[in-house]
């Protein structure tokens, strides 16, 4: 419920100019019988405010917040969600205004007189009209450029601001987007609403549309029909997976969008505006009527393009056959290693093929070849510095590290190798080229179609080329089903490991993944085995033994940061991530007061958190998981927080806190690329939507020494039955019959969405 209180600012604890956020402290008057009833609560007539404000709040300022009272170490405080500032025209409010740092030079006397000679709509006056200073005596030039200067600064700032609220906008959101779009703010807002979808995260077309329809935009407009059309597409990639939409689709998920109370998409208005699209080059069209967002129809073409030009390079490795065998065997000779025949010929393929492919499940032996492959290239090119043309690269950073562990070869997330600065910027793409002879991607089934064509695009025509992952897994969480794509065209040299080698022979939990992955349900899935086991339960209890299964985890030496993982498919329900979180973070880190509250989460030292989004800035990528360090204060007040990661520390802003939340259980699919000691996933029938064959391979196949799995044994039945649609993409197609793979340099320079990104689309 939310709270209102009124009060004089008696000091300013601490403001951030660039944030906006600040820390002030208020007198209360108990006199007002609106205040009077906190006076038992609050023990004192000063309680400290938090918020965001539109500029610095001055001593004497009179407020009204709104919000509500949280309680910390420091004590009971007020958290503002907005305010109104009172008396701001009246003589004390105008020298408390102009008499103040934002003003230099400018003291009590001179402000009192501007009040005096100008009246009390004194600050209207000068925004509107420098000149009526004139009429104040004894205020030099540079007095009035102050003066007018800052006025006009504030007073355009308070009408974008006001307006933004207006408009349904937090105060915290308006001032992010003044800081983005600058001047104008609100009048690009109010010109076209649904730029919000594209501007603020979590903004989809119904809150986009709400505003539109509300400042008068016609529900039958060209405006706001493109907008539907144009958040469907980009929905259907970004959330589904299909790097395009058959027209009858579109059309029939936008109609079932407007025409609810009346008919207001027809076919006439549907086609122009989609060819609207077209000619504003935001979405393709393809010759049977496919509809593909534009830059993923550019990524889709140049990945094609880059495929064939490997496939038909003409040069030569510089080595034979009999090089390779001989050297091999050198290899296997060094480490003490007996290759297994299908082993052996991936690593001669990879040595031998332009672009080569190995896929298979865990315990196939993947990791073990691709060292092969680098220790072979180092004996065959001794007089070079091979090593250091070898980009051994992985999706993720936990992925790159356990692959560096396991070859003892640098290696890098596929966006550091290109150079990712934010924003999707990269170095190196089809006009910049990076430097590497070799490239050996792992993990390939999570690349998307346009991080892949980034990739291929960056590389030079001769670059030989490995691909290894489990096309077993899940698809990449991003459009397009790249690995599963390359394999079905038949024209890549693909070797699929099928024999589970002597160290993971005993590993039932590999078992059950190969008995998943036929879609068998083995006879002893219910027995307890010495690395796995499933608990049947009721949904109420799934929670309670989640606590139970991690406190015997802990109890036996593993690290709750490092070794245990829940793994969810959702994150909403009663058993979704949320709950599960809030629910681990009461049991093993309740804290002991000092915490900081962003949003909807609460964060305390030692809490398990995840990054939610690449930040090359911080060096820190999706997905990288860490715990907090420490909670950063100035002034007495949480600023913000630093997460240990296994790279280093990083700090984090109030505002920048938005890419983590905590994690100590997280989805199957931001755990792809990763393995723990001990992994634990719940089963329900509430997961009903997502429990699909894959998914459930992908989460037992995360789990390294322990499996517990526990929850409705028939909801499991029921996800192994249930196989995932394949998803909708020509890359194939493009492959095999050289479809339109013609593109100009501009498309070359947009070969990917810059901005959007699947998690734009999960709310």
């Amino acid at each position: 419920m939310e709270e209102a209180l009124y009060g004089v600012i008696a000091k300013i604890t601490y403001y951030n100019d660039d944030t906006h956020f600040g820390v002030v402290k208020i007198k209360l008057d108990y006199q007002d019988q609106r205040i009077a009833k906190y006076k038992a609560k609050l023990f004192s007539n000063i309680l400290i405010v938090t918020g965001t404000f539109d500029r610095q709040p001055l001593i004497d300022e009179e407020y009204d917040f709104y919000g509500e009272f949280v309680t910390n170490q420091y004590g009971t405080q007020f958290k503002a969600a907005r305010f109104s500032r009172r008396n701001e025209n009246t003589l004390e409010g105008v020298i408390t205004y102009l008499s103040s740092e934002l003003f230099p030079g400018i003291g009590r006397v001179t402000a009192t007189r501007i009040f005096n000679t100008l009246g009390e709509n004194c600050l209207d006056q000068i925004a509107s009209d420098q000149a009526v200073l004139d009429r104040v005596a004894g205020m030099s030039a540079s007095q009035k450029q102050t003066v007018f200067e800052n006025i006009s600064d504030y007073t355009a700032r308070k009408k974008q601001i006001i307006g933004l609220l207006d408009l349904g906008i937090t105060m915290r959101m308006a001032l992010k987007l003044m800081k983005t779009l600058g001047e104008g703010t609100l009048d690009l807002i109010k010109s076209d609403p649904y730029q919000l979808i594209d501007l603020v995260e979590g903004f989809g077309f119904r809150r986009a549309d709400k505003i539109a329809l509300e400042i008068g935009i016609g529900k039958g407009s060209d405006q706001r029909i493109s907008a539907l059309l144009l958040f469907i597409i980009r929905q259907s990639s970004y959330s589904g997976g299909d790097t395009y939409l058959e027209m009858g689709d579109l059309y029939a998920k936008a109609a079932s969008e407007l025409n609810i109370e009346e008919e207001i998409l027809d076919t006439d208005n549907f086609h122009r505006n989609l060819e609207q699209l077209r000619f504003d080059r935001k979405i393709v069209i393809d010759s049977e009527k496919n509809i593909y967002e534009r830059g993923l129809y550019n990524s889709e073409v140049l990945l094609a393009q880059r495929i064939r030009v490997f496939l038909n390079n003409a040069d030569q490795p510089g080595y034979s056959k009999a090089d390779i065998e001989k050297t091999l065997t050198e290899v296997a000779l060094f480490n003490n290693i007996e290759y297994e025949t299908k082993q052996a010929e991936a690593i001669k393929n990879a040595l031998l093929e332009n672009i080569s492919i190995i896929t298979g499940g865990p315990g196939t032996g993947k990791s073990t070849i691709i060292k092969g492959i680098i220790e072979c290239l180092v004996r065959l090119f001794p007089n070079e510095v091979i090593r250091e043309k070898i980009a051994l690269l992985a999706p993720t950073g936990r992925a790159a590290k356990r692959l560096k562990e396991v070859t003892g070869h640098p290696t890098s997330t596929i966006h550091k190798f290109l150079g990712y600065e934010g924003h999707g910027i990269y170095k190196y793409g089809p006009l910049a080229k990076v430097d590497a002879r070799i490239l050996i991607v792992d993990e390939m089934s999570m690349v998307d179609v346009g991080l892949a064509a980034r990739l291929f695009g960056s590389l030079e025509d001769n670059v030989r080329i490995v691909l290894v992952g489990d096309v077993d897994q899940l698809p990449s969480v991003g459009p397009g089903d790249v690995l599963a794509d390359l394999i079905d065209t038949k024209e890549i040299t693909t070797i699929v490991l099928n024999k589970i080698h002597r160290q993971a022979e005993g590993s039932s939990i590999i078992a059950l993944a190969y008995s998943i992955n036929s879609g068998v349900i083995p006879d002893t899935v219910l027995e307890k085995q010495p690395d796995r086991n499933f608990l049947n339960m009721q949904d109420q209890d799934i929670i309670p033994n989640i606590l139970k299964t991690v406190e015997q985890a802990l109890g036996s030496g593993l690290d709750l940061i490092r070794d245990i993982q829940v793994l969810v498919p959702i994150y909403k329900s009663e058993v979704g991530i949320n709950a599960i979180n809030a629910r681990m973070q009461e049991r093993f880190n309740p804290g002991d007061g000092r915490e900081i509250k962003h949003m909807n989460r609460v964060f305390r030292v030692g809490d398990k958190v995840i990054q939610l989004v690449n930040r090359s800035e911080k060096k820190v990528m999706n997905g990288d998981i860490g715990f907090v360090l420490n909670l950063n204060s100035e002034n007495d007040e949480y600023t913000g927080l630093t997460v240990m990661y296994d790279f280093g520390s990083v700090d984090y802003t109030r505002d920048e806190m938005e890419d983590l939340t905590h994690a100590f259980a997280i989805s199957i699919h931001k755990a792809q690329g990763s393995e723990f000691d001990c992994a634990i996933i719940p089963f329900s029938y509430r997961y009903y939507i997502m429990l699909k064959r894959k998914l459930i391979y992908t989460a037992v196949t995360r789990a390294k020494r322990f499996l517990i799995m526990m929850g409705s044994i028939e909801a499991f039945v029921h996800g192994i039955a249930g196989i995932e649609a394949k998803r909708k993409t020509k890359l194939l197609e493009r492959i095999k019959n050289n479809l339109s793979l013609q593109l100009t340099i501009e498309d070359l320079n947009v070969s990917e969405m810059e901005e959007i990104t699947p998690y734009d689309f999960m709310h």
